[in-house]
């Protein structure tokens, strides 16, 4: 799904929550709105600590459509409440709000993100071992798969939502996890201690 179609289905969900709003009492309505946020922070956060094969969704939603809503719905909602024109109503402050929401969540996201890195590597250093282990136990062969060193081996943590595995090359005898989409942590199995890289 392009960033564009994405940003086309947040706001038609924006717009069916405004059509039923009046339908609802008072404390639903701004339930809905609160949740709304949340969702949009949440996935936010996800989409900073990994793109999940989609960049142009952190590009276009995150850094540029969002801020672009935050700053012109903004700009409406202050001119409506201080000057009173001119009066687009309450939907650009909405927006806004959610614009916020979603920006709070990538920035989150992005300190996060360091951290899920130093956690993934951790876990790489131990299928690392595990491979070595499989190894010396088999008169120096390398394993086929990464799964007959570690039957039980982890994923990453880069996200909370299906966080990528790691990708082990026999031929290249490298073990690598991606950091977002186009780049990778790397280390060379062969040479003992050798550190991880990024390519």
């Amino acid at each position: 799904m392009s960033a564009a179609t994405l940003g086309c289905l947040l706001l038609a969900a924006f717009l069916g929550l405004e059509l039923a709003r009046p339908r609802l009492p008072a404390p639903a309505r701004r339930l809905l709105v609160l949740a709304f946020a949340l969702v949009l922070a949440a996935g936010g956060v996800e989409i900073a600590r990994w793109d999940h094969g989609h960049p142009d969704w952190l590009l276009w939603i995150g850094w540029v459509g969002a801020p672009v809503i935050v700053i012109f719905g903004a700009a409406a909602a202050g001119a409506r409440r201080w000057y009173g024109w001119p009066d687009l109503g309450p939907l650009p402050g909405r927006l806004a709000l959610l614009g916020v929401a979603a920006l709070v969540g990538i920035l989150v996201g992005s300190q996060v993100k360091p951290s899920d890195v130093d956690v993934s590597v951790a876990r790489g250093e131990t299928l690392r071992r595990a491979i070595a282990a499989w190894r010396d136990a088999h008169g120096g062969a390398w394993p086929a798969r990464l799964e007959e060193a570690a039957p039980d081996a982890s994923r990453t943590r880069m996200g909370w939502l299906a966080p990528p595995p790691f990708a082990y090359d026999p031929g290249a005898k490298t073990l690598a996890f991606p950091i977002r989409t186009g780049a990778e942590a790397h280390v060379d199995l062969v040479t003992p201690g050798a550190p991880w890289k990024k390519r």
